[in-house]
């Protein structure tokens, strides 16, 4: 009975002063991006200077020049108002997904 104790007891050391099988772990530091929402606030520029100014009209020497002028004035607002719609519909337009890593 006394050399079992001995034999477990030296088994149980033995155990213990073995080197470990599994290899130190490494520690890698791994950058992840996520989305994070954002006000909109889309830059359009400042307002143009348009040619069918109250000034510019009544300096017109005749109807058809004022008829350019503000043919000219409209087409321009309309060409604005074009770039402030796409503007605001990207801010509305529910954001893309990221892809998922894998």
């Amino acid at each position: 009975m006394n050399r079992v104790l001995i034999l477990s007891a030296l088994l149980l050391a033995s155990c213990t002063s073995t080197p470990r099988p599994f290899p130190e772990p490494i520690v890698q530091t791994v950058e992840v991006k996520v989305p994070i929402a954002v006000p909109c606030d889309p830059d359009i520029g400042p307002e143009p200077a348009y040619v069918d100014t109250p000034e510019a009209i009544a300096a017109a020497p005749d109807i058809f020049a004022r008829t350019v002028l503000l043919l000219a004035g409209r087409i321009q607002r309309i060409a604005r108002d074009e770039v402030k719609s796409a503007a605001l519909d990207e801010c509305r337009r529910p954001p893309a997904t990221p892809p998922r890593p894998g």
